[in-house]
């Protein structure tokens, strides 16, 4: 079935003007199972309905047609009906399944998710006798909620120690480090100049890259995630050539590349190596602090903001947990192939938020694909049931907050607000920031009947070591957390 574009079902939508009443026969239609969170809906459309809605738009065609010889609206209709009645008869079938559509939608009160699949080819605009169409629609699931009160939540005591706020001082150095090519062997945290073959299993080659920069930690390579590529490129020098095989991801954008086992060969060119710059007087003063003192008061004022934010951020991955955990709920495979999309540009938005630098975002596109991919179903659920529990609970996000926001984001970048926010809904992120802060209100909702524990990090670590991060609700708790670089 092909898509069948202008199709989405908007309750809310007010017209202008109040239209003339409809008292032509209306259509009817019936409900079918078609999977997961999906119905099959069959439209009929009444002969007189077609036969009045074709008078309609005849007159009106009548009105503004201009044909060679006629004044407008003098034209015959018999030369009108020649000249565009192949236009008028498509123009009319695609409005009637539509309206048909829709009031089959309020008909059977169907919460419809993006618009319906239908082949608008094989659907025809009989002569005489109804017309009859069929549409594959996903709809909102039906589930129950789980029990909501009394959350067991472990809060993570995070300090702005000695041992983070050092760690802030290695990412400052990093941010302000310069790459330089070295003679030797690639080391840890090295990156290689690679040129880059990716050949198939019949050895044909499907694309050849020159100059990539790879950094010597496990990455993803022509979309394939390689845990082992650290150990892979460590010790190369200037002319290795260095072989990975990976199997392509069965969720891969590549079709007829899905499952299959591809060769990719890296040719090393150049080894280059971080250079970190000392922590004496100039760097601290390039920074705008008197002394190095001042730098780690200050780091550590940074890390106590960030940190009530990460303890939240662990208390509200063990909400998701439990919501996930204890709801039943079947989705259709479709939407969640869409979904994807969504689930990368909430990433996107996160690392942003977070202070990342826009070129290692775009350097993070692959990694962001496949965490996509991996995430879709999670997050694909959790917009469900949160969904359910913002209305339960009556949450509405304002757009004072939106704002608040992006100002955030901007305020991370050194940016106007207003240059923010339009370059976030030239990128569709808009949803998604409104999606964040409504997640944030339902958390903080839930912590206030949860019952909380307070544990040490690292205990709270242990427990999470073998859990895969909640990807769409912050930072994992794992390990020590790092900090931005403050601004300049």
């Amino acid at each position: 079935m092909a898509d069948q574009k202008a199709y989405e079902h908007n309750p809310e939508h007010k017209h202008e003007a109040e239209a003339p009443e409809d008292t032509l026969p209306q259509s009817t239609s019936t409900l079918e199972d078609a999977g997961a969170a999906r119905k099959r809906i069959k439209l009929e459309i009444p002969a007189e309905r077609i036969t009045g809605k074709m008078e309609e738009a005849m007159k009106e065609l009548q009105k503004d047609a201009v044909l060679p010889g006629f004044r407008r609206g003098r034209a015959p209709k018999r030369l009108i009906e020649k000249r565009f009645g192949t236009d008028m008869k498509n123009t009319l079938k695609g409005q009637l399944v539509a309206e048909a559509y829709q009031k089959a939608l309020e008909d059977h009160k169907l919460k419809a998710l993006g618009e319906p699949e239908v082949d608008m080819e094989k659907i025809e605009l009989p002569a005489t006798g109804p017309m009859t169409a069929t549409l594959e629609v996903e709809i909102t699931p039906e589930f129950e909620l789980p029990n909501i009160e009394k959350i067991a939540v472990k809060k993570p005591l995070l300090e702005a120690n000695e041992d983070r706020i050092n760690l802030a001082v290695e990412n400052l150095r990093k941010h302000f480090g310069n790459w330089t090519k070295v003679n030797g062997p690639a080391a840890a945290d090295d990156t290689v100049l690679a040129d880059v073959k990716v050949q198939d299993p019949d050895n044909n080659v499907l694309t050849e890259q020159s100059s990539v920069q790879i950094a010597v930690k496990a990455g993803s390579i022509a979309g394939i995630q390689f845990d082992e590529l650290a150990e892979k490129l460590t010790g190369a020098t200037t002319g290795a050539v260095i072989t990975l095989q990976g199997q392509v991801p069965a969720d891969s954008r590549q079709e007829n590349l899905r499952g299959k086992t591809l060769t990719i060969t890296l040719t090393v060119k150049d080894v280059n190596r971080l250079n970190l710059p000392e922590v004496n007087q100039d760097f601290v003063t390039m920074l705008g602090f008197a002394d190095s003192a001042g730098l780690r008061k200050d780091l550590q004022e940074r890390l106590v903001v960030q940190l009530k934010q990460e303890t939240k951020n662990a208390m509200a991955q063990q909400i998701y947990r439990y919501l996930i955990g204890h709801t039943t709920l079947d989705l259709p495979p479709q939407l969640s192939q869409r979904q994807m999309a969504n689930v990368f540009r909430r990433r996107a938005l996160q690392m942003m938020q977070q202070g990342v630098p826009e070129n290692d975002i775009v350097q993070h596109i692959d990694q962001l694909r496949i965490a996509s991919a991996q995430q879709a179903t999670v997050d694909l659920k959790l917009l469900f049931i949160v969904g359910k529990l913002a209305e339960q609970f009556g949450i509405e996000v304002s757009e004072a907050e939106l704002n608040g926001r992006i100002a955030e984001i901007a305020e991370q970048y050194g940016r106007r607000p207003e240059k923010v926010r339009h370059e976030l809904q030239q990128q569709g992120q808009i949803e998604q920031l409104f999606l964040q802060v409504r997640d944030g209100k339902v958390v903080d909702k839930l912590l206030e009947t949860a019952e909380i524990t307070e544990v040490d990090e690292k205990t709270l670590a242990e427990e999470f070591k073998n859990l895969p991060p909640m990807e769409g609700v912050g930072p994992n708790v794992q390990g020590i957390s790092t900090t931005a670089a403050p601004k300049t």
